[in-house]
């Protein structure tokens, strides 16, 4: 197996700094095909802008506390719909409460991490993540 080639891969981070080293961290592992957006709203009518064309992310990572629409209604929002349901969705937060990561993974999330202190150890997750989520 071996990982897909050009996947399209959504970012729902509202934190400038943390949307840099996210951006960063995916191309250390040669991943640009990312799309960028700084809240769930934004997320979702790009989701649906995307399944007009007939086309779907193959991987949408979130953080848990966005404005507008936070990480929780986006997961129920994408988990409610026929089309993105089966998409990968991995929420990436500040959080270590057992309760968030509980929750959203019993709202529908496929996994849960703690964003890192250390540049290193994002690109291991980013790594982790499309090794997991991005093989063909």
């Amino acid at each position: 197996m071996k990982i897909m080639s050009n996947p399209l891969i959504l970012i729902a981070e509202d934190d400038p700094d943390d949307a840099m080293m996210l951006k960063d961290a995916f191309s250390e592992i040669n991943q640009n095909s990312i799309t960028f957006l700084n809240n769930g709203k934004l997320l979702i009518e790009h989701i649906q802008k995307l399944l007009v064309a007939k086309k779907l992310p193959n991987l949408i990572l979130i953080d848990l506390n966005m404005p507008v629409l936070d990480g929780r209604a986006v997961i129920r929002e994408l988990r409610n719909s026929t089309e993105t349901k089966d998409i990968p969705l991995v929420v990436l937060s500040t959080s270590k409460s057992r309760d968030d990561i509980d929750s959203v993974l019993t709202l529908g999330a496929n996994e849960f991490f703690t964003k890192p202190t250390s540049f290193s150890d994002l690109v291991g997750i980013t790594d982790e993540i499309t090794n997991k989520w991005l093989l063909t």
